[in-house]
């Protein structure tokens, strides 16, 4: 038998750039060089003796042969996940790792007394958590479970349960009111110094808020992570939004009730699974306690819980 001209991960980088359009974005997606793309493209079009793209400058652009490829290329790929998943899902036993996607926060706050009595139960199973990548695609097992914080369930064949609502407050430490003074009324942030998020999460609800009443030549600290923010307000940098659960005992910090017209809201803290994985074992199980575990800590999350 000869040797097949192309190998399997060739069609993986076909699909890459296909899907993102440049040889950039697909090397992003893979985690190697632009040139390493290039050339494996290169190679994958000269075994199929065809143009697979026609290159521009604004990128790559599927020609009527790569249009055939992709579509028996990316069935190829489902049937490919689909037939992992269920091997995987097999396991009968809770043995092995289970992999946590979320973020910053709930892996520093949250988590680690929910996996501690996890493995009391059970400790044949490590928890690996991935921090900052709630959003991981689980169809192709990039993770096990996921913690997210939203508004509307993810797509695809997904089980989905709402733990909890995440509701957020707006804080100062007690060392910066002594100094610089109470704010009592929403028009009184504008003379206050700010800890907000970064620049890209401007839309959401309490980012507006201080957008709107806050000065903007008095923004002290920016960060994208929550964790970050609280700790510039513990510091004693300025006033800013956090999740009550992460301000929660903490007697350094004290919350501002202000009277904004528009309600500062959190969001729904999702525990969310891939429908194959039911049947695993060790994943049924650690979703299992973790959502037992979230709901028993409501009232650090919710107000009036």
């Amino acid at each position: 038998m000869s040797a097949r001209p192309y190998e399997w991960s060739d069609l993986e980088i076909f699909l890459a750039a296909a899907r993102g359009g440049t040889l950039a974005s697909a090397a992003e997606a893979l985690r190697v060089d632009a040139s390493t793309v290039h050339r494996r493209l290169g190679k994958l079009e000269a075994a199929m003796r065809a143009g697979l793209f026609v290159r521009s400058p604004r990128g790559y652009a599927l020609t009527e042969a790569g249009q055939d490829l992709y579509a028996h290329a990316l069935a190829m790929e489902e049937q490919a996940t689909a037939a992992f998943r269920k091997v995987v899902a097999r396991d009968e036993q809770p043995i092995g790792t289970v992999r946590v996607a979320t973020v910053e926060d709930m892996a520093v706050n949250v988590l680690p007394p929910i996996v501690a009595t996890f493995r009391e139960k059970h400790p044949n199973v490590t928890v690996v958590v991935d921090v900052g990548q709630s959003f991981v695609d689980l169809a192709k097992h990039e993770a096990d479970v996921a913690l997210r914080f939203g508004s509307k369930p993810p797509d695809g064949d997904v089980v989905v349960r709402r733990a909890l609502f995440a509701d957020i407050g707006l804080f100062a430490s007690r060392a910066y009111l002594k100094k610089h003074g109470r704010p009592k009324t929403p028009e009184d942030l504008y003379d206050h110094a700010l800890v907000r998020a970064a620049e890209e999460h401007l839309r959401l609800p309490m980012e507006r808020i201080l957008e709107r009443y806050g000065n903007r030549a008095k923004v002290a600290f920016r960060a994208s992570s929550f964790y970050a923010r609280i700790g510039a307000i513990r510091a004693g940098i300025g006033v800013g939004f956090v999740p009550l659960f992460m301000a929660a005992g903490d007697k350094s910090l004290e919350r501002l009730h202000l009277a904004f017209p528009e309600t500062p809201r959190g969001a729904d803290l999702l525990l969310v699974i891939h429908v194959d994985m039911r049947k695993n074992a060790r994943v049924r199980a650690f979703a299992e306690h973790a959502f037992a575990g979230l709901v028993a800590q409501r009232s650090l999350f919710e107000v009036g819980a």
